[in-house]
């Protein structure tokens, strides 16, 4: 009679270990099976401490002129501006898998989870990021100015006194979406020179899909029965968003500028664990990320009707 050791028994971590290598892959495949919107929006940046922080400043003052020659130049202190936190929260799930299921199932019951629990990291990641754009107009949703990002009473920082603003209001139109154009070219640094942004894509729901096209696409000027130009046509690319909540809002970026931003601290894992006792094997996926607004300036935005 052969007497049971560690070398001879099989236990719950042999299957469980046979498991992993396509289950890891199923998660990956289907975490991926789509493109990711958040990323075609958000400045994307990789981290490796626990927390990100960017100090914003004033800016400079245009020159002033010098009119004798033995005038003295004047020298300029910009002023400390305010601090941006982004913070890294850790994100979790999975499921546990018996070895009866592991032994009797036929019908891809296991795989399914795992194709599950990638789709459900994912959806998490758009719907945290989609918040920024959200929230946007939400006054007890503040970013670092202690304003909405969308708001006409955003202060300067360093010192310059006055507000500014990157809000429309309105529907979606060929006279709001002009507004917020031309709103986006007057905004100015801290220092009140103008930074002549180029606003060039247009974020919009679902429901405003077919609107956007028309409003930017169209070779004649959308709603009228005239033989006007349409403006528009071609000044901008229109993201439809599927996360966004509001079917009225709608944003205009400088795609290029903008300083909408997403960190990855741990982008998305796959990892195992095993109880012998109960032959249940662990299946789990983590993810550390963080995200935000370092600057209003490069969007403008309307919460529609």
């Amino acid at each position: 009679m052969i007497t049971p050791t560690a070398s001879n028994t099989h236990i719950s971590s042999d299957w469980a270990a046979l498991l992993e290598p396509g289950l890891r892959a199923v998660f990956y495949n289907t975490y991926n099976e789509l493109p990711t919107q958040f990323d075609k929006i958000f400045k994307v940046k990789n981290s490796n401490k626990a927390a990100e922080y960017e100090l914003g400043m004033g800016a400079f003052t245009p020159w002033t002129e010098r009119v004798n020659d033995t005038d003295n130049v004047e020298y300029q202190k910009i002023g400390q501006g305010l601090e941006r936190e982004y913070i890294h929260k850790e994100f979790a799930s999975g499921f546990a898998v018996g070895k009866r299921l592991y032994e009797d199932e036929q019908y891809g019951i296991i795989n399914g989870m795992a194709e599950d629990l990638g789709r459900a990291g994912r959806t998490k990641v758009e719907m945290d990021v989609a918040s920024v754009l959200n929230n946007a107009f939400d006054p007890t949703k503040p970013i670092y100015d202690g304003k909405p990002l969308i708001s006409d009473a955003h202060p300067y920082e360093g010192g310059l006194s006055g507000v500014q603003s990157n809000k429309v209001t309105g529907a979606l139109s060929d006279v709001t979406l002009k507004e917020a154009i031309t709103l986006m070219r007057s905004v100015k640094d801290n220092g009140g020179k103008k930074i002549v942004l180029q606003p060039d894509t247009l974020i919009v729901p679902p429901a405003l899909e077919w609107l956007a096209i028309e409003l930017t696409k169209s070779a004649q000027k959308p709603g009228t029965s005239h033989n006007d130009i349409n403006a528009l046509a071609g000044r901008l690319k229109v993201f439809v968003y599927d996360y966004l909540t509001n079917d009225d809002a709608w944003f205009v970026i400088d795609s290029k500028r903008h300083k909408l931003t997403f960190f990855w601290r741990v982008k998305p894992e796959f990892t195992r664990s095993k109880d012998t006792d109960n032959f249940v094997a662990k299946f789990n996926g983590r993810m550390r990320y963080s995200f935000g607004a370092s600057a209003w300036q490069g969007i403008v935005g309307s919460p529609g009707v």
